[in-house]
Parts: C-alpha cells; structure tokens; sequence
C-alpha cells in the first residue's frame, strides 16, 4: 500500500501528514479532507476559496494604532484601504505568477486569489487620520488616535462677579 504526505493548505500552517492510500476515490481519505474542511472553515483556520489572509500585526503607541500587514508580492495598486463606521477594511488582489516558457511549477507555497480583512475601530481612532504606506512587502496603516478633551471647572458668576471670590 502506498502511503503519501499531503502539503498544508497554506505555507503559514504547520505541515501535516495523513498516512491514506494514493486513491483519489478511497473514501477515507474524502472523508478526512471534507471533515478538516469543515472545522478549518467553521473555526477560520482557512477562508473561503480563492481568498486568503495575510499576516497581521497590530500595535498602540502614545499617538495611535498601527497595523503592519505583511503582503509580499502584491501589487500595491491592488490594495484598497477604506474606513466606515468604526472599521477598518483592508481589500486586495494577489496574483498568481504564471511559469515562463518551458517552465513547469513544482509546488507552489504561496496564496493566491483575493483577501479581505476588517478591524473594529476603538472610540479613540480619529478616522479622519489615518495613512497608509507600502515598502518590503509590508503595507503599514496608522490610526492616530482623538485626543480626549480634559474636563476643566467653569466659573460661576453672580452678579458680575465670579462665585467664591471675595
């Protein structure tokens, strides 16, 4: 019986080996693959077909909020970066690197397709500043953040003059 190692879906997961008969119809192994499928889609270890989800990290300073979203090999003019009601949406496209001339594709690792990502807003983001840049790879979003007004005492005047003052 011959046995196999399947790659990951994505390069990001931690391979996994299943040990099944090379049979594209043995219904174990449907079975398998359908059952993961299921619990990866239910529990978001994987998105949808033809979509995939890049790498995200996100940091707060004093100023703002910073998302670095790692995007190797997309296309900057592929990526859109909208905000509407306290979320942040970021949307984009990788393409597929089509193989050369007499060249034939071995594996490939990477994902494909088109993402999206949505990140709910603190009440503190100032929507009205927010920039995003691109270099290496890595579009990097800042949110500055709104800066609280500080309570202050209001006088009270009686008469002219202010009250508690002699």
């Amino acid at each position: 019986m011959n046995r196999t190692t399947v790659p990951p879906y994505h390069a990001e997961d931690r391979p996994m080996t299943y040990s099944f008969p090379i049979a594209p119809t043995f219904p174990a192994a449907t079975f398998r693959r359908e059952l993961d499928r299921m619990f990866e889609d239910a529990f978001g270890g994987r998105p949808a077909d033809g979509q995939w989800q890049p790498q995200v990290t996100a940091r707060e300073d004093g100023s703002g909020y910073t998302l670095d979203i790692d995007l190797p090999g997309v296309d900057p003019a592929q990526v859109e970066v909208l905000t509407e009601d306290s979320v942040l949406t970021v949307r984009g496209t990788r393409s597929r690197r089509e193989p050369g001339e007499g060249e034939k594709v071995l594996f490939a690792e990477p994902s494909h397709g088109t993402f999206l990502r949505r990140f709910r807003l603190p009440k503190h983001a100032d929507l009205q500043a927010v920039n995003a840049s691109y270099a290496l790879g890595t579009l990097t979003i800042h949110i500055a953040k709104i800066v609280p007004v500080q309570p202050r005492r209001v006088p009270v005047t009686v008469n002219g003059q202010v009250s508690g003052e002699g």
